[in-house]
């Protein structure tokens, strides 16, 4: 059996890189835990006093709750560290964080985001991570994958790294869950044409299958693998 971590640097995260590949996991078996970073909405306030904060921190997380229970994963822990500002912590702060819980859990395999996107906590959640996952006597990460976020993976800036996918993962039989899954997080889907609208995340499932042969798929870059 597999125990899978999910580092998420904001609450729905985990649904837009790898909705269909979570419910895929827990189908087979596998244990799927999600840890998610940043608050996911402070960032939004000018005015870090509004009350509104609050309140959206609240709901962003009843939403992540929600979909924990219907797709049956773990909700490791809330960090809860300031939306949009994780460049502002020590780099050591973050890190330490992560290597906590990846002490308590002991995963086997990781997914998180990938390094060049334009979102800035997306970046900060990869180098963290990957740091949290050198070589050491607590675990053993025996694959470590990163996947892509609608709307920052694509828009990535030209000076950072391009997202070139060399895993991916059948989702076709999971296609209507992940649906159930993003409506969770309907406050943050977009109309198309946005990337994070539903018909563009279909077409993004559409174009990964097209590329390996099935007809829905999400896609991974892979960081290390050990057999």
């Amino acid at each position: 059996m597999k125990n899978i971590l999910i580092i998420a640097a904001h609450p729905d995260d985990e649904i837009l890189g790898c909705g269909g590949t979570i419910l895929k996991n827990i189908k087979y078996g596998n244990k799927v835990n999600i840890l998610y970073i940043s608050d996911g909405v402070g960032g939004r306030y000018g005015d870090k006093s509004n009350k509104k904060i609050y309140k959206e921190i609240s709901d962003r997380k009843n939403m992540a709750i929600n979909a924990s229970k219907f797709a049956k994963f773990k909700i490791v822990d809330f960090l809860g560290l300031e939306n949009l500002e994780l460049n502002k912590y020590k780099h050591n702060y973050i890190n330490n964080k992560i290597f906590d819980i990846l002490k308590k859990i002991k995963p086997n395999v990781i997914y998180t985001h990938h390094p060049g996107d334009n979102n800035i906590d997306h970046r900060i959640t990869f180098e963290s991570t990957y740091t949290a996952c050198r070589p050491n006597e607590y675990f053993k990460i025996k694959e470590f994958y990163t996947y892509e976020v609608p709307s920052s993976t694509d828009w990535a800036s030209p000076s950072n790294q391009f997202f070139i996918p060399k895993k991916f993962v059948d989702i076709t039989n999971f296609c209507k869950k992940k649906r159930k899954l993003l409506s969770f997080y309907n406050k943050e889907l977009r109309k198309h044409p946005h990337p994070r609208s539903l018909k563009n995340i279909d077409a993004l499932e559409t174009y990964r299958g097209g590329m390996c042969g099935a007809k829905k798929a999400e896609a991974f870059d892979v960081i290390r693998i050990l057999d």
